[in-house]
């Protein structure tokens, strides 16, 4: 009889190689909780800052309840204190930015009235009597937002005796910090740090655009969560704001869990398993389990700040200078029918049939549309590797069937991005 060689210890299992895919149940997250390790990334400790005084108590108070489990990396106050001040005025200015922001908005909207009120030739008295109403509008807006503001961050100052931030965060962190690296270590976390962002391995590639080895921030939290995780042999709860791919593994463009090769590494160095959470799900994951009392709207202030944490300014990941370069290039390359379709399609709401396509290609009706967004999904994907946008940036052109196969309908530009290129042709027009 043969010898059995796939018997003994080297047989696999389904998730023996591959647990960064196991979906972490109750039991689990009560394990970590409850013996496991529990730190928290520096964006939760700024955010107390943007949170309001309901929200910032009730995440105190759950990180309170984690006790002796709680762990705070060195370098998480390393980049709390250094960048506290600017969070700090930024979060007082945000009524006001804001209130600027609607400004713009109502800059823009009467724009859009006065454009479909020529359009339509409306009478005078009608299109002024609905720019009226519409300032109107944005006026009460502006109001309420610079009146919340005030009242919100009236008790927040710089000093540090009397934040009420430190205040509360002083007693929850005491004797739960860790301890920083030595020198030596530290040059050489430094240096696997921007290895690893020069070679795209997580965590931390996402910020390679940060000056100098600020790119190595990630990694150093992350270097000492490992040291600290072995040093207990334990799992790891990681509480992070970051939503970026270099920490999480994304299907379909939703956070399923931390990426497998963090997984791993934890393992080989000594650690258990590795959860990672948001705050908003940390607050509902942990209430339950450790038995505290949230009360009503904080989880919804926080799902907010975090809400806004992930809208950087951009439109799907593009930002006005990522997209004329998209255009410019496409020109260059003498693709600037592409670049016509795109600009009419979000015209007409984001979507230009296959008959318009031909009349602003002047295409022969026998010529097939097949390929027509691969130059401008090519120059995307080169914008990609430049860091000129992020991997999740959404697709600019996009083919469109009635049904099924066979030849595209049309195409489409991407919801997002629609309000970003008429704000282009706007600038172009002007």
């Amino acid at each position: 009889m043969a010898e059995d060689t796939t018997a003994g210890v080297d047989n696999r299992g389904l998730f023996d190689d591959f647990g960064a895919f196991r979906t972490p149940t109750t039991d689990d997250f009560t394990s970590v909780l409850t013996h496991g390790l529990v730190a928290p990334d520096a964006n939760v400790l700024l955010n107390l800052y943007r949170y309001t005084e309901q929200a910032r108590g009730d995440l105190l108070r759950a990180l309170g309840a984690v006790e002796d489990r709680l762990w705070v990396p060195h370098q998480v106050l390393v980049e709390f204190w250094r960048n506290r001040e600017s969070t700090l005025s930024d979060a007082r200015s945000s009524g006001a930015q804001a209130a600027e922001d609607m400004a713009g908005h109502a800059a823009q909207a009467e724009r859009t009235l006065r454009t479909w009120a020529n359009r339509v030739a409306l009478p005078e008295e009608e299109t002024d009597r609905l720019r009226s109403q519409l300032n109107e509008v944005f006026d009460d807006v502006q109001e309420a937002i610079v009146k919340v503001g005030e009242g919100e961050w009236q008790n927040i100052t710089h000093d540090t005796s009397t934040d009420p931030v430190i205040a509360d965060l002083e007693p929850a962190l005491d004797g739960r910090v860790g301890a920083p690296l030595s020198p030596q270590d530290h040059d050489k976390a430094i240096a696997e740090g921007m290895r690893r962002v020069e070679k795209r391995l997580p965590p931390g590639y996402m910020d390679k655009t940060k000056d100098g080895v600020g790119a190595a921030a990630d990694y150093l939290v992350w270097e000492q969560i490992l040291r600290e995780a072995g040093r207990r042999r334990c799992d790891v709860l990681f509480v992070t704001a970051d939503v970026k791919e270099d920490w999480w593994r994304k299907e379909q463009g939703f956070n399923r869990g931390p990426r497998p090769e963090l997984t791993e590494e934890l393992r080989t160095r000594g650690g258990g398993r590795l959860f990672m959470l948001t705050p908003k799900r940390f607050l509902e994951v942990a209430a339950p389990i450790l038995e505290f009392g949230l009360r009503e709207g904080s989880v919804e202030d926080i799902e907010r700040v975090e809400r806004i944490g992930t809208d950087d300014g951009t439109y799907g990941g593009w930002t006005t200078d990522a997209l004329q370069e998209l255009f410019d290039r496409l020109t260059y390359e003498n693709y600037e029918d592409r670049v016509a379709v795109i600009k009419y399609a979000a015209e007409k709401d984001g979507v230009a049939d296959a008959k318009s396509v031909y009349d602003i290609c002047h295409y022969p009706e026998d010529r097939s549309l097949r390929g027509f967004t691969k130059p401008v999904t090519r120059i995307t994907g080169l914008l990609r590797s430049l860091g000129k946008i992020p991997e999740s940036a959404v697709q600019v052109l996009k083919a469109e069937y009635n049904a099924g196969p066979g030849p595209a309908s049309g195409f489409s530009v991407h919801p997002l991005l629609v309000p970003l290129v008429n704000e282009l042709g706007d600038e172009d027009e002007s």
